[in-house]
């Protein structure tokens, strides 16, 4: 296996998918590449193709990481919903559920999230 061909290919899909690579995927990189990147291949099974749209994948993962108050991740999994067809409806409908599960907060956490990148849609539209 040729670690540098492999390890670009996982920073390639997640600046594919989020716009930035994570400073953990960052760290694993220079520490341990092997680690990384069959880590990243196991997250592709369960990412990719199958019976659930990918979009809801993404929101489900943004339902567990605001219920575990993860702003971070909470942000970046929105953001990729978004990319793979997720309205905002959709965002507000599946956090309405995260406030049954997660309380007030990480219902507060998704709101908080889909601000920004309404603000974010926003600014976009200006230029």
């Amino acid at each position: 296996m040729d670690i540098q061909k492999e390890l670009k290919r996982v920073y390639d899909d997640y600046l594919k998918e989020r716009d930035y690579i994570p400073e953990y995927a960052k760290i694993l990189g220079e520490e341990y590449p092997e680690f990384l990147i069959k880590w990243f291949d196991t997250r592709r099974t369960f990412r990719g193709k199958g019976v659930l749209p990918e979009k809801f994948k993404e929101l489900l993962l943004v339902a567990g990481a605001a219920c575990r108050m993860v702003e971070r991740s909470t942000d970046a999994h929105m953001q990729t919903a978004m990319k793979h067809g997720a309205t905002k409806q959709e965002i507000l409908e599946m956090s309405f559920c995260v406030w049954l599960i997660g309380g007030m907060p990480s219902l507060s956490l998704c709101m908080s999230a889909l601000g920004k990148l309404m603000k974010k849609e926003e600014e976009g539209k200006k230029k």
